[in-house]
Parts: structure tokens; sequence; C-alpha cells
């Protein structure tokens, strides 16, 4: 018979307790626990919460761990699993001091001297919105002066407003195909990195890692996981990307061809009714 997974367990706070090989992990905001197996007394469940208690000597009061909101499910399969881990291991001296076993440590990275931004960076920076912008500008231009020509000043309203839209429409071009280009390159020409989790513990938060140079940047994704994968320029650390699979950055670039399109074609809609006002 299989022995089902021993689940991992989300509760309220963006705690996380799990079962790695022969300890548990409970982290809590910024701080990991490792509780060793033989460390442990029992784990119980109290419905949506589960209690790892801690060994101690007679007479002295157990030290306890506990997680709240996780689901009942889990948290019953969580227990069973535990139980059938710690009837496995070999009785302990009775004056065994669980909590003296037991250590943390901070995920937090020490702040050291913080990234700018590169002049680099800017120049390409100044180089889309420009782009950006131009399209948008020149079709609002255009529209306006033939909407003058016939005779049909009011249709600027119109013209205005389409115009705002296809800049704000270009400029999530610009970024989403900028993004496409630096998770294709940077991975391959970059340097890779692992940026460890600083805050907070859920679905998405900020990881941390320092360029060979020293200093310490940061980077936002949407992720579970305690490190993730970061490709950075290497004569501009402040340009850095997620390292992804292909079929993501396949998405990203096609996601900013189709912004692309989006743009060109309500540039030549008011045109269009520029020249049929």
């Amino acid at each position: 018979m299989t022995t089902a997974s021993t689940p991992v367990l989300r509760g309220s706070g963006g705690t996380v307790l799990r079962q790695e090989d022969d300890a548990l992990t409970l982290r809590i905001g910024d701080e990991e626990t490792h509780i060793p197996l033989r460390a442990v007394r029992e784990v119980v469940r109290d419905e949506r919460a589960v209690a790892v208690e801690l060994r101690a000597p007679h007479g002295a009061a157990p030290v306890v761990h506990r997680v709240e909101g996780v689901g009942e499910a889990a948290a019953a399969l969580f227990v069973s699993a535990l139980g059938t881990a710690l009837a496995g291991l070999p009785e302990p001296d009775p004056s065994l001091d669980g909590a003296a076993l037991v250590t943390t440590r901070s995920l937090r990275t020490p702040d050291g001297p913080q990234a700018t931004v590169g002049a680099g960076r800017q120049v390409r920076g100044l180089g889309w919105v420009a782009l950006s912008l131009g399209p948008g500008l020149a079709a609002f231009l255009a529209t306006s002066v033939l909407v003058v020509v016939n005779g049909e000043p009011e249709a600027l309203v119109v013209s205005f407003l389409l115009g705002l839209v296809v800049i704000v429409l270009n400029l999530l071009s610009g970024y989403t195909a900028d993004r496409a280009l630096q998770m294709a390159l940077l991975p391959r020409r970059g340097i890779t990195v692992m940026a460890v989790r600083t805050r907070p513990y859920g679905k998405s938060g900020t990881y941390a890692f320092t360029d060979r140079d020293g200093i310490t940047h940061h980077y936002f994704r949407q992720a579970y996981a305690s490190e993730v994968e970061v490709a950075y320029h290497p004569d501009d650390p402040v340009t850095k990307v997620g390292v992804y699979p292909v079929f993501v950055r396949v998405l990203v670039a096609l996601s900013s061809l189709v912004l692309w399109a989006a743009t060109a074609g309500l540039v030549w809609l008011m045109i269009l009714m520029g020249r049929n006002v």
C-alpha cells in the first residue's frame, strides 16, 4: 500500500508548516523554525488548527508551536502522517528537552548598499516612452487636422480620448515587449542567481539578491517558493527578470504583439474617422 504524501499546511497570516525529511519547518513572517522530529512528542489537530508539542523533561511545561486556519482535511492527513513518522523513531531519553534542538533563522536578507537606476536603463526607458507616445500623438494630430478641415471641430473630443487610449496601449506594448526581450536574453547572456524571499509569505512576495558588487536588489514575483532564479544584466543589475519556462516567455512575447496590433488598429480607426467626418 502506498502512503499518501505529507501535505504542506498553509495557515493564517502566511504561516507554513511542512515536513522535510526528518524535521519540520515552520515559517512565520520572516523567520523559519527548524524542528527535528526527535524533538517532537506529538502532533495534534483541533478542527482547523494543528499543534506541534515538543518533548520536555519531567515536570517541565512543553513548548507548543501552533498553526491556525489550516484546511481540516489537510490537517487530518498531516497529523496522521506525522503520527506514523514519530512512531517509527527510537524512544528518546526521558530527560530530552526538545526545545533545545529547535533552531530559528531569519529569512530577511541584510540590506546592503541599495541599487540605483543605471544610465543605460534610464536611456532605454526614455526611448520606450518616446516610442509609445509618438504614434498616439501623431494619430491625434492627424485626426485633429482632418476633422477641423472637414468642419467638425466637436469631433476633437472623440479624437482626444482615442489618442489617450492609443498612448496607454502603446505604453503597455512597449513595457511588455521590453519584458519579453529581457526574459529571452538575460537568462542566457546575464548572470543568474537565487533570490531569497524576504516578505511576505503567500501567493506573492518580494525576493532579494546581491549582485557581484555587493549591492542588494529586490524583485517582486507571484510564487510560493522560498527561492527563485533571477537573471540580471552584468553592467546594469537593476535590469533583472525572473527565469521562466519557454512557454511563459512565448506568451509574454505574443501578448506584446497583440497589444501592438490593437494600437495599430486604433490608429487606423482614428485616421478613418478623421477622413469620414
